[in-house]
């Protein structure tokens, strides 16, 4: 039976590169978190800082400013059957998030400050190591293409996650997600999706965010609203490799998709 769990992406921006300004407005967003609830989402990862490339970098504050009323309304829709994630590199966030009731910190930077590793002590909540070189990601800044990605990024993710362990958080909290598109080329990107199961290794779950994202012209040359075709045939092979966790932007197709493979098993 597939164990993947399905990550709703609930962008609460005006500029995020799918669906920037869909659910900016909080009534909007909270209308997108129900749809996600009842098309069947394990875990809905709400963030408000777009990390696209170009993008416009937000201080806490003004994170926060647009975050507030989603946090304020969260406690309505806590249950044992959904999970909340926080998107966030930003320590003060992800402490007020934590405080409204989420159980997930989703951070792009890889918990690369104290700040924010000092918050974690704090909590007892599991943590999205991403890899990236830049927050918002580079295009300037990849990889060497030279390097075999995967065997570069399994050393990075190493060193990462046993730091993290070393400044006291338990292993049973972490979890992997390997960045696809931060500092990776197209290529990149797709080598790291069909060799995903050597990341086991890490001896973590995996998370993969790759819903939409711009490698998939390798697959299907279409924009970005066109892509979930290539989205779904991604996450397939992920699904096909019991990879923990996919963050993806129509839930109720990858329902479907769950709900297909499990007739398969």
């Amino acid at each position: 039976m597939p164990k993947t769990k399905l990550v709703g992406i609930l962008n609460v921006t005006p500029d995020s590169f799918s669906d920037g300004g869909r659910n900016f407005a909080p009534d909007a967003a909270i209308t997108a978190l129900q749809r996600m609830i009842a098309d069947g989402a394990d875990v809905i990862d709400i963030g408000a800082e777009s990390t696209r490339p170009g993008a416009t970098p937000l201080d806490a504050d003004e994170e926060w400013e647009r975050l507030a009323p989603i946090m304020a309304r969260l406690p309505e829709f806590i249950n044992p059957y959904i999970r909340f994630s926080i998107d966030t590199h930003h320590a003060q966030t992800a402490q007020k998030a934590l405080e409204a009731g989420v159980h997930m910190v989703n951070d792009v930077s890889g918990f690369s400050s104290v700040d924010m590793i000092n918050v974690m002590l704090d909590s007892k909540c599991q943590l999205v190591v991403m890899h990236s070189l830049s927050v918002p990601a580079d295009k300037s800044e990849v990889m060497d293409e030279s390097l075999d990605v995967v065997t570069e990024l399994m050393q990075a993710a190493g060193q990462r996650l046993q730091s993290l362990v070393e400044a006291g958080i338990k292993p049973q909290r972490l979890v992997f997600d390997p960045g696809l598109g931060f500092g990776k080329t197209p290529m990149q990107s797709l080598s790291i999706v069909k060799r995903i199961g050597e990341f086991r290794e890490l001896g973590v779950p995996l998370y993969v965010g790759h819903s939409r994202k711009s490698f998939l012209k390798l697959l299907e040359d279409n924009s970005y609203m066109n892509r979930d075709e290539a989205t779904l045939a991604i996450s397939q092979h992920l699904i096909d490799q019991n990879v923990e966790y996919i963050r993806v932007h129509d839930v109720a197709a990858h329902r479907e998709l769950m709900v297909q493979a499990r007739k398969r098993a």
